[in-house]
């Protein structure tokens, strides 16, 4: 949403000027793609990681206490960074689903299920 006063300043602009915003916003969201594609390949390593340790453990993929730690935690940079809350619940509930279906395919038969986290007193989650 744009200010009266920053909707004059743009009426007020060449049209190359504001070609050449544009041409540097579009740069810039280039770059963050970049830079959130290095983060979420590194957080998928650390899926990786925790598909390897979990099973030892008796922990499943799936830890609901886990999930909605996660997602309080997320929530609460964004609600700091003035990030939408409906954007990063639906986009933490898309990693984290695909997640926890990637972590079950890499723990394959190795894979514990709820009921053995219980019975066996299964330590936190990833």
């Amino acid at each position: 949403m744009t200010t009266p006063g920053a909707q004059k300043d743009i009426a007020q602009r060449s049209e190359k000027e504001l070609q050449d915003e544009m041409s540097d916003v579009r740069r810039l969201i280039d770059e963050l793609d970049e830079e959130l594609v290095a983060l979420l390949a590194r957080r998928q390593r650390q899926i990786e990681r925790a598909a390897k340790v979990k099973p030892a453990l008796g922990i499943p993929a799936n830890v609901p206490e886990r999930v909605d730690e996660v997602l309080a935690h997320v929530l609460g940079v964004a609600r700091r960074e003035g990030l939408s809350v409906e954007l990063t619940m639906n986009l933490w509930r898309a990693v984290i689903d695909w997640s926890i279906q990637y972590e079950e395919r890499l723990m394959g038969d190795r894979a514990p299920t709820r009921d053995s986290q219980s019975s066996s007193g299964g330590g936190p989650a990833s």
